[in-house]
């Protein structure tokens, strides 16, 4: 009896390590000469980066002369562009926007390692390694996020003194420099279509002089002429949001950290000279 539940326990045990194998190697194609890489559900929005799961697999090996190909089964649109969100395109390749449901494969004949990103959501990246044989080593070490651009470079203004909307009831527009867009918050009844005519001393275009621009979290077409961009939306629409390459903080939040400052300076003066500014009974 003790003989069989042993020996139970180490078929368990057995079953449990090969389930669990596959997730510490990098994926690897058929063959090790094709590769399909999937954006993670919901990836559009953040929180996939603290789990370097944004891409799936994050990190995939090919081997010489092998192909990969993203298929983008999220429900906004995405780019695989090779390099970095810190220091932009490498060159190497770019899909473009990849509707929903779209697809895009490139073969590389070079060996190497190349992190990737998508322009639209920088905070998503990857990798792909190139080897001259296809072999099964366990997964390197996911490489660390790409940081975001340093927000302080650049002095903290208001956004709507900047920004002109116009086309829709409008209740407000702000700088988010931490997904390097500008937010548009509107009370839509009608469909219609919303003029914005953007500056640059609150949000910055890509390298090829182009934005995007995402409604209620959705992928959208409009027009640009420069920094105007003219963008259909439905009655119900509330949030616009169009991304570039950066954008400024806003206002309110450096000032309200100085006068936090400035209280606590204050009260802190008013404590010391308390007794000096109280005379003696």
């Amino acid at each position: 009896m003790k003989k069989s539940v042993c020996l139970s326990f180490s078929l368990l045990a057995i079953f449990s390590l090969i389930a669990v194998a596959p997730s510490a190697f990098a994926e690897h194609g058929e063959g090790g000469m094709a590769v399909t890489v999937t954006n993670a559900p919901g990836s559009s929005t953040p929180g996939c980066e603290t789990t370097d799961n944004c891409f799936i697999p994050s990190t995939a090996v090919i081997a010489l002369g092998g192909t990969v190909t993203w298929e983008n089964t999220d429900n906004a649109a995405h780019t695989a562009t090779s390099g970095s969100a810190t220091d932009g395109p490498d060159g190497v390749w770019d899909s473009s926007l990849m509707m929903v449901n779209g697809s895009y494969s490139v073969t590389l004949d070079d060996a190497g390692t190349y992190p990737y990103f998508c322009m639209v959501h920088p905070w998503m990246s990857g990798t792909i390694i190139v080897e001259a044989a296809a072999v099964h080593e366990p997964e390197p070490a996911a490489p660390a996020a790409p940081a975001a651009p340093a927000a302080t470079s650049a002095p903290a203004i208001d956004a709507a003194d900047y920004i002109n909307a116009s086309g829709a009831s409008v209740t407000s527009i702000t700088a988010n420099a931490d997904d390097d867009s500008v937010i548009i918050v509107i009370d839509a009844e009608d469909d219609g279509e919303l003029s914005v005519q953007l500056h640059s001393k609150v949000i910055k275009a890509f390298d090829d002089g182009s934005y995007f621009v995402l409604i209620d979290n959705e992928e959208v077409e409009f027009e640009q002429n420069g920094n105007k961009l003219t963008i259909p939306y439905e009655a119900g629409n509330e949030r616009v949001e169009i991304v570039g390459s950066y954008a400024v903080p806003e206002f309110g939040t450096i000032a309200m950290i100085i006068l936090a400052v400035a209280i606590v300076s204050i009260i802190a003066i008013t404590a010391k000279t308390r007794t000096t500014l109280i005379p003696k009974l």
